[in-house]
């Protein structure tokens, strides 16, 4: 006998797929949430509803997808973003679905194992944690039980995605490479090293990590609409780890190499250690309208899960987890009668989602793309949001 069946309606302006639990006719033991089924008889202590307008607050209506599960158990490799595209339309309308708990510890986090079940509350969809949960998801309060959670909690994107991208940085701040500590001798009278070779550095501060990646600066990246040079696209050349903190210049030795170090190569903090991916996706709350200004690897063009560089950051109002619309840069083409320039509109052509931010710069991973994505196509708010 099946437990569940599906009812596709319109509520006030968005689309939910309802769930209608089959024998069960006992209100539970929360009220104010109602699973959705036959329409309630009116009462004289409770008239009858009349339409009202949409909500103020509401920037666009909800859409849950009608082939949306009811009930889904998470699984391991699954992401945020994976779930949002799951249940949504709209993916970036994530947070206005998903019930935060507050009497749950880091109830933004959601783990493999847990069921999630889509249900209505006060007249919207809600996506919530089932009360029953997983064996092996049984909380306890110990500090090493607590962070084997926070580490096996579903991320955002897809890690491996941008783990290369993290621990050998391709994209480096402007300001960021004035203050890098730099290579200024070898062991020998040398010009250039690989690895397992020892190595000088300078401007080495003895309170942070002895660990650094080696990287070469190379193209300049300018802000197209200012002109500014936000960052220089670096190379990763290898690791270094300093052995003796000592002045004018500290004693390092190469631990590894992409290509053999030279003289002036700068260091670069190793961030994958550091990174936090416990981020989730959301529409920004502030206008933006950006360019492309780098592509990962030195490509051309980006793909799916590839890493793109955009000029707008915190200075913008951007934080990770934000989701931008991509949009191909209108062509100018040649009338073929008038032979004067025509501007194409703009058109979409995929998703990032913005995973590190620094003040005018910004990093995202494009999630999907319908044709490559190039430098000075726009970022911006995706639509209705």
């Amino acid at each position: 006998m099946g437990q569940y069946s599906r009812s596709v309606r319109w509520i006030g302006g968005f689309a939910l797929g309802a769930v209608l639990l089959g024998g069960c006719a006992a209100p539970g033991p929360q009220p104010e949430v109602t699973r959705a089924s036959p329409p309630p008889v009116t009462t004289a202590a409770e008239p009858a509803p009349t339409p009202a307008a949409p909500a103020p607050a509401a920037a666009a209506p909800v859409a849950v997808r009608e082939d949306a599960p009811l009930r889904y158990v998470v699984q391991p490799g699954d992401t945020l973003w994976g779930l949002a595209q799951r249940f949504l339309v709209q993916p970036w309308q994530w947070p206005e679905i998903w019930f935060v708990n507050e009497q749950v510890a880091n109830p933004h986090l959601i783990y493999p194992g847990d069921v999630l079940t889509l249900i209505v509350q006060k007249g919207r969809p809600q996506l919530v944690r089932a009360e029953t949960t997983a064996p092996d998801r049984v909380l306890r309060l110990g500090p090493q039980v607590r962070q084997l959670d926070l580490d096996r909690a579903i991320p955002a994107i897809p890690l491996e995605a941008i783990r290369d991208f993290l621990s050998a940085p391709r994209l480096v701040d402007a300001r960021e490479l004035e203050r890098a500590p730099y290579i200024v001798a070898f062991g020998e009278d040398q010009l250039i090293a690989g690895a397992n070779s020892p190595a000088y550095v300078r401007g080495v501060p003895s309170d942070r990590d002895y660990r650094w990646a080696v990287v070469r600066p190379d193209e300049a990246i300018e802000d197209p609409d200012s002109g500014d040079v936000l960052g220089f696209a670096a190379a990763p050349v290898g690791g270094l780890e300093v052995r003796e903190y000592t002045e004018p210049a500290a004693y390092g030795w190469l631990t590894v190499s992409q290509q053999e170090a030279r003289v002036g190569d700068r260091l670069i903090p190793i961030e994958d250690a550091s990174f936090d991916a416990r981020f989730f996706p959301r529409a920004p709350t502030e206008p933006v309208d950006g360019r492309v200004v780098w592509i990962a690897d030195q490509r051309l063009q980006a793909t799916q899960y590839q890493v793109v560089a955009f000029n707008r950051g915190l200075d913008h109002g951007l934080v990770p987890g934000h989701l931008l619309a991509l949009r191909e840069a209108g062509r100018v083409v040649m009338d073929p009668y008038t032979k004067g320039d025509v501007i194409l509109p703009d058109r979409r052509i995929g998703t990032l989602m913005v995973f590190k931010v620094g003040p005018r710069l910004g990093f995202g991973l494009v999630l999907d793309a319908t044709r490559p994505i190039s430098r000075l196509d726009r970022v911006v708010n995706p639509a209705g949001s």
